[in-house]
């Protein structure tokens, strides 16, 4: 299995200060779909912006932001010239929320620039607004050779948004599937966007697409301290009591074990 580390996060990523923010593309076995899971998610909010690189080149391929163009709030994608996403005109051009699975390539219509995925002052026709998790279908090309990728985004209003993760096929003009990752591991799948951080009221804050199943940790010495059952994708558990010092917690989620350090 490949792995790549993306290097160009956006402009807005100081908001989370001590916070371990792990990114990295995987490839399948026929090196086609690269996949980069942004964990922690990235949430943005007023004047927020996250570019995305999807190959690596240092040249950002489509930036999703939000602005004021004056007279109200949105949220929209943004690309370069030549590259495009798919979207819908129908008197406003809103980005097109694709179904998981939905194929993308040269039969879609790609706009050039870029379209809005949710729009204030009373504008109608966005298919994100609100609507939970979706997909954003993007084109873009690498020394010249078209590309199809997608962008897993949640837009809550014309102010807030959150980006997830994206893929890309690195075949030139070959088909992506919105929501294909490519081949990932057993413990790729099981741990998808888990993060996780100790904050200043010494709790350790667990996050993950898939529910937790439980929690074990051993201090430095390798002596069990915590041994707790999980049941959700969010989890907080009280380190408070446990002396300063380096910690190993081993989390299990669908049969699958991770186990990660923290400082407490």
């Amino acid at each position: 299995m490949t792995k790549i580390t993306k290097n160009n996060l956006g402009k807005k990523l100081a908001k989370y200060g001590a916070l371990s923010l792990a990114i990295a593309g995987v490839a399948d076995a026929t090196g086609q779909v690269v996949y980069t899971d942004v964990n922690p998610d990235f949430v943005g909010g007023l004047a927020d912006s996250f570019a995305i690189d999807f190959d690596g080149d240092a040249v950002d391929d489509v930036t999703i932001l939000q602005s004021n163009n004056g007279n109200y709030e949105l949220v929209q994608a943004n690309t370069m010239s030549s590259n495009g996403v798919v979207a819908n005109s129908n008197g406003y051009l809103y980005a097109s929320n694709l179904s998981y699975g939905t194929p993308i390539d040269g039969a879609l219509t790609f706009y050039s620039g870029g379209a809005s995925f949710c729009a204030g002052g009373g504008y109608t026709g966005s298919a994100f607004c609100g609507a939970g998790e979706g997909y954003l279908g993007v084109q873009f090309y690498i020394t010249g050779a078209l590309h199809f990728g997608w962008v897993r985004v949640d837009i809550a209003d014309s102010s807030n948004f959150t980006v997830l993760g994206y893929a890309y096929n690195a075949t030139a003009d070959e088909t992506i599937e919105a929501g294909d990752k490519g081949n990932l591991g057993v413990e790729d799948q099981a741990f998808e966007s888990f993060s996780y951080l100790v904050d200043s009221n010494k709790m350790l804050n667990l996050s993950s697409f898939n529910p937790m199943e439980a929690i074990q940790i051993h201090n430095a010495l390798g002596q069990q301290v915590i041994n707790q059952k999980l049941s959700a994708t969010i989890a907080t558990i009280d380190v408070s009591a446990l002396k300063s010092g380096l910690y190993l917690a081993t989390v299990s989620i669908e049969g699958v074990r991770k186990t990660i350090k923290f400082v407490r």
